[in-house]
């Protein structure tokens, strides 16, 4: 991202063979679901096996049929066993919102009671009448009812996946693509260590190369997990490590390094303030995922470097700080998840002392069971697996352990299957040494001081699961960090390259959940692409990757009408917020949703949620590209699409102010190219309305000029 100079904006931007259930041969063969039998689209990618709902019409609700639905939504929660965390987020925001909108009604029953003491009796009672509509439309409890059983319901917004229904009109996706060179370095920020790969992309496009990989001990990390906060020591060493590590990269030729942030961040109070800083101080493209978009990047390295899986799989993997756990095929995942349930945080957390106690071991997999056991079910629910895979340090530092104490210590790790039995084994053994005090043979010291915390939760997971035996996988995190990239810039054509743009799928699958328009969200889309590319350099030099921060937050600016059309920016920014846009770091999904947060309504306040979310850099991208996205949207506000084309002039003398010392005003004038036979005149309107913003922000006059022959339709 390069936002714009101070001087370019004049106001203050401060304002295998595995049975998931009952183990019977017949049962396993049929545990894969049917595709053509549910429907779904097979463009569908990282997706849930559950078909969408089918949109309802808003304004011709039954009430009683919402209310049996939610009723029978209910009693199937119930049952399930299971809770998403964005059941219970919304839950709390559908409290708030009602609490809000009563205490409103409540100041306005007041104020209509003292205003029309004095007035006749018919029109005090149309004005309560439309008080209690008002009210209606605002609170729509079976709105908010539809939201809460779609987000707690709905298994592929719980499992963080995409479900996208044949379309009817081809749908485009962004219009700002990711671009970069055949080398590429990625950096894994991780709890227990930093690890970098430098890749090159083949040149037929169908495979990529490891050139060297680098890996430095993280220790000070670990304690950010506990704290929440990374320290100075922390971020001195992490900083350090990142900078010897970008020089490597650069040395080997890597056009592009990018770092990615996981829990200790994530978690961490300061995680936003430590990325930006690694970025103004590193120049390093460096972002934080989500626990969700992690385990779609380890799902993506296991593909690429197991060709051989083509039925049903689960992937487990075990870091310092969270576990992924993702079931799925080559085509899309059906479950993936994140868990608090890392090496370091559990010995932190069950180890105080040092030495674990009997105790300790006994509540440690006690928790962990009744973690791990929900997501078993879940699997089982949503298909079944044929195999096991296991990625990570953990996983690997056990397969290496299996090695030496079968004497196979020459056969390769990848693939290195093994047996429950044996795994059962080497954790008895782990807990043995750790309780008496003794050395672990065969791991290194600083593994040795997680891997039995992280060698019970791969122990659990798979009695959960009832599984056989598990497959070690070389390939994780950073892995599919390469792999995602050289499937976004075009480096990489092969089998794996329908899932090429996950960006754009995330946002269609959340503006399809939430039954918003399609061609509205285009149009407005478009037109901000209209305005973005054409006053870029004069306006603004930003580049596409915030260029496509626009587009979704334009494709998604409407998504909170599906609660209430009142105050439906603020909805759909708590909307995009807990959607779980996949293909984009954490500080992305954030300025997405305040975007559309800001795309009506007053300007950025310093008392707002939103506002607060933001740091110093994100600030100002959010102020000018929320000042786009109401322009655009004025510039559809038939939603009849009757602008096909747009153009930008400027005239950067009339208009502008000659006092000395002030910089010029430049004139913007927007000029539509209309469809036959309609008029602009609602466009007009919104236009004048919505664009003091825009000029307050930009420092500009903005026109509206139409053909002559428009202005009498």
């Amino acid at each position: 991202m390069s936002p714009k100079s101070k001087s370019e904006n004049p106001k203050n931007k401060s304002a295998s063979g595995n049975k998931a259930a009952s183990g019977n041969k017949a049962a396993d063969k049929n545990s894969a679901p049917k595709e053509k039998a549910s429907g779904q689209s097979k463009s569908s990618k990282f997706d849930s096996e559950r078909t969408e709902p089918k949109s309802l019409e808003k304004s011709k609700r039954d009430s009683s049929t919402n209310e049996s639905s939610a009723e029978t939504k209910a009693k199937a929660r119930a049952a399930s066993g299971s809770t998403a965390s964005g059941n219970t987020e919304l839950k709390i925001y559908q409290r708030k919102t009602e609490q809000k909108v009563s205490q409103q009604s409540k100041n306005e029953q007041k104020s209509e009671s003292n205003s029309n003491s004095n007035s006749n009796s018919k029109s005090g009672a149309g004005a309560k009448s439309a008080s209690k509509s008002a009210l209606r439309d605002a609170l729509e409890p079976s709105a908010l009812e539809k939201a809460l059983d779609a987000m707690s319901d709905d298994e592929s917004l719980r499992s963080g996946s995409f479900q996208k229904s044949e379309p009817e009109v081809e749908r485009k996706g962004s219009w700002a693509k990711v671009s970069g060179g055949p080398v590429f370095a990625c950096i894994d920020m991780g709890t227990n260590s930093f690890h970098m790969i430098v890749c090159r992309a083949s040149d037929d496009r169908e495979t990529f190369e490891v050139i060297t990989k680098v890996k430095e001990i993280a220790p000070f990390f670990r304690r950010a997990l506990g704290a929440h906060y990374i320290d100075d020591i922390a971020f001195d060493t992490a900083k350090r490590m990142l900078r010897d590590m970008l020089k490597q990269a650069q040395s080997k030729g890597a056009t592009h390094v990018q770092a990615v942030a996981t829990s200790a961040v994530r978690e961490s109070r300061n995680g936003s303030e430590t990325i930006e800083r690694i970025r103004q101080d590193l120049k390093l493209d460096a972002r934080m995922v989500s626990g969700k978009e992690e385990a779609r990047l380890i799902y993506l390295g296991v593909l690429f470097s197991m060709p051989e899986l083509k039925e049903r799989f689960v992937v487990i993997d075990i870091g310092g700080g969270s576990t992924e756990i993702v079931s799925a095929d080559r085509e899309r995942a059906y479950f993936a998840e994140s868990y608090k349930m890392g090496g370091a945080r559990l010995t932190l957390r069950f180890f105080k002392k040092g030495f674990p106690t009997k105790e300790a071991l006994d509540e440690l997999h006690g928790e962990v069971t009744g973690m791990v056991k929900p997501a078993a079910a879940q699997i089982v629910a949503t298909g079944g697996y044929k195999r096991v895979i296991g990625t990570s340090g953990t996983v690997q530092a056990l397969a290496k352990l299996d090695r030496v104490q079968t004497g196979r210590t020459q056969e390769p790790l990848h693939g290195w299957r093994m047996p429950i039995d044996r795994l059962a084994e080497i954790v008895a053994y782990i807990e043995r040494c750790s309780v008496g005090g003794d050395r672990i043979k065969g791991v290194s010291a600083d593994r040795s001081q997680t891997i039995l915390a992280g060698a019970i939760v791969l122990l659990e997971t798979m009695r959960a699961l009832k599984a056989d035996e598990i497959t070690v996988c070389s390939s994780a995190l950073r892995e599919g960090v390469v792999v995602d990239r050289f499937l976004q810039t075009g480096w990489l054509n092969g089998a794996l390259k329908s899932h090429s743009d996950p960006r754009s799928t995330s946002v269609h699958y959340l503006l399809e959940k939430y039954d918003s328009s399609f061609a509205h969200a285009e149009q407005v889309a478009k037109i901000a692409e209209k305005i973005f590319s054409q006053t870029k350099g004069i306006l603004h030099n930003y580049d596409e990757e915030v260029g496509h921060i626009l587009w979704s937050a334009a494709m998604l600016h409407d998504v909170g009408t599906f609660i209430a059309r009142n105050g439906h920016h603020k909805h759909s920014y708590y909307l995009i917020r807990h959607g779980g846009l996949l293909g984009h770091s954490e500080e992305q999904v954030e300025m997405i949703a305040s975007i559309a947060r800001y795309h009506r309504g007053s300007a950025p306040k310093d008392s707002h949620e939103a506002w607060q979310a933001l740091n110093a850099t994100m600030r100002p991208i959010v102020q000018d590209l929320s000042a786009i996205l109401r322009i655009a949207e004025a510039l559809d506000r038939s939603h009849r699409q009757v602008i096909q084309d747009l153009k930008v002039m400027i005239n950067p003398y009339q208009g502008a102010d000659t006092t000395p010392g002030v910089r010029p005003i430049k004139m913007i004038s927007l000029v539509p190219f209309v469809k036959e036979g309609e008029n602009l005149r609602a466009e007009a309107w919104a236009l004048n309305e919505k664009k003091e913003y825009f000029e307050s922000n930009f420092g500009v006059q903005l026109n509206f000029l139409i053909e002559a022959s428009q202005a009498v339709r």
